[in-house]
């Protein structure tokens, strides 16, 4: 084997290693990279899970008959259909007379 054979294959070799060590550190702290996006939607899907549950436990709360009550008394300042009253404003004194004969 020649001199120049030699160091042209010593120095392929060499730049091989390189390569592939730069290529299994590029993996590498890709797959840390893509390990911490999986921790990350992790917490996210608990958090949204908790939101969830929380929003069940509301909206069994809310949909109480008597929570639904208090709800549209205070809030909202309803009151039940019995106890309103009706007040006609720019009516005429006495109904207009129907015309043709009754049914």
């Amino acid at each position: 084997m020649t001199t120049s054979r030699f160091v042209a294959l010593l120095v392929l070799s060499i730049a091989a290693s390189g390569t592939a060590f730069v290529t299994h550190l590029a993996l590498r702290f890709q797959n840390i990279a893509v390990g911490y996006k999986v921790q990350e939607s992790r917490n996210e899907g608990q958090r949204l899970r908790e939101r969830a549950n929380h929003l069940r436990i509301e909206l069994a709360a809310r949909r109480a008959p008597q929570s639904l009550t208090d709800v549209g008394r205070s809030e909202l300042g309803m009151v039940e259909s019995d106890r309103v009253l009706t007040l006609v404003a720019g009516g005429q004194a006495r109904p207009a007379r129907l015309s043709g004969r009754p049914r």
